[in-house]
């Protein structure tokens, strides 16, 4: 269980990954509808947004 699965911009499967350790995907979530099937054991994810500071004299955009 737990297996991620990356579909298409048609919602067709594109793959599935089994949950190992050690190991590591990158993918953009905005860009490919995901799912994470149910996992028998626990299961770690980190997530995470990159994005561009449009900051103006150094000035955070949005400010905080």
């Amino acid at each position: 269980g737990g297996e991620l699965e990356l579909y298409n911009e048609h919602d067709q499967l594109i793959d599935r990954f089994l949950p190992t350790a050690g190991s590591l995907i990158i993918f953009e979530s905005e860009r490919f509808p995901h799912a994470v099937l149910p996992a028998v054991d626990t299961r770690y994810s980190i997530a995470g947004w990159f994005r561009k500071n449009a900051s103006i004299n150094g000035v955070l955009d949005p400010a905080s």
